[in-house]
């Protein structure tokens, strides 16, 4: 009963989304964000110590988190919202600074493909929506299924509907592969908890070592394919959004390839927390980014920290 319910409150919003405004979106998102901040005492709770954890001296835990939230809830309507997308819309709603772009494009458009990271700041469905919109060459994004299988479905069909293609982690390597030698974009976000199993590595992030994901690093090595970091940064409480990017230079021809997927993973790691620190109030804080810890001693992590065992 909870599945059905949840599908039929989000085919609601999936029929009323398309028909608001961009403002009108915005406007709902932000009130569905609050709510949830207000229902949820886990979000609260995880999103008010990880804030205190990585901005101790800081005394707007409460607002950031608010902000965060409201924000989160823009950008899983803007999958919804894609409805009305058209190129000619996304170039007014995704602004990309002209020198930046000039520098970036000959990468993306080289025929080589090209591998991007990006994480949960800002909108990461626009992203991945404005991207296919504007032009950009064709990217496979790398995501996790919706628990609900109908949900799922549904929204999948939405995010692809610009023409990137979404894969499940399961299927990920391969098609990632195929992807690059076709010359094309593979693409996932960074800040998720993965275990050592899955090819997590624990690298410094907002001052405390959380297990990231090398694959997409060990993609860009073993292609010996560009590797570039980007996020779409909310402008006016997420009405309009700053495509932004960075070039990670990447030595394919490194004696120690493993110590090469560390050095990049760390400088993945890096470029999120700078924009972090700038916004913190675009990323999502409610996520329990430090899942893993590195010893059986809590330390200097969350509550919620789990033990990641070299044997797992």
């Amino acid at each position: 009963m909870r599945r059905i319910v949840e599908y039929v409150f989000y085919r609601g919003l999936a029929f009323l989304v398309p028909l608001l405004p961009r403002g009108g979106m915005v406007w709902l998102g932000r009130r569905l964000g609050w709510l949830y901040l207000m229902c949820s005492p886990k979000a609260r709770k995880i999103g008010l110590e990880n804030l205190r954890r990585a901005f101790p001296d800081r005394r707007d835990h409460w607002a950031i988190l608010r902000e965060s939230l409201r924000m989160q809830a823009v950008a899983l309507l803007d999958a919804l919202w894609s409805a009305r997308l058209t190129p000619e819309r996304a170039a007014a709603l995704v602004e990309v600074d002209a020198e930046e772009w000039r520098r970036l494009e000959p990468i993306l458009r080289s025929g080589r493909g090209a591998v991007v990271a990006t994480g949960h700041f800002g909108s990461w469905e626009m992203f991945n929506l404005a991207a296919g919109a504007m032009g950009m060459p064709k990217a496979t994004f790398i995501a996790r299924p919706v628990r609900n299988a109908r949900i799922d479905a549904h929204l999948k069909r939405r995010r692809e509907r610009t023409g990137n293609t979404l894969v499940y982690r399961s299927k990920a390597l391969p098609a990632c592969l195929a992807a690059l030698r076709r010359g094309e974009i593979a693409c996932s976000v960074i800040d998720i908890a993965v275990t050592p199993a899955e090819g997590g590595l624990f690298v410094d992030f907002l001052g405390t070592p959380a297990l990231t994901s090398g694959a997409l690093p060990l993609l860009a090595v073993r292609r010996g394919a560009p590797l570039l970091f980007a996020v779409c940064r909310p402008l006016e409480r997420g009405r309009r959004y700053a495509l932004e990017g960075v070039e990670i230079p990447v030595r394919a021809e490194a004696p120690d390839r493993d110590a090469e997927v560390r050095r990049l993973t760390q400088e993945l790691s890096h470029a999120l927390a700078r924009r972090i620190r700038e916004h913190p109030e675009a990323w999502i804080w409610s996520y329990k980014r430090w899942k893993w810890r590195p010893s059986e001693l809590p330390g200097a992590y969350p509550d919620y920290s789990l033990w990641a065992h070299p044997l797992w």
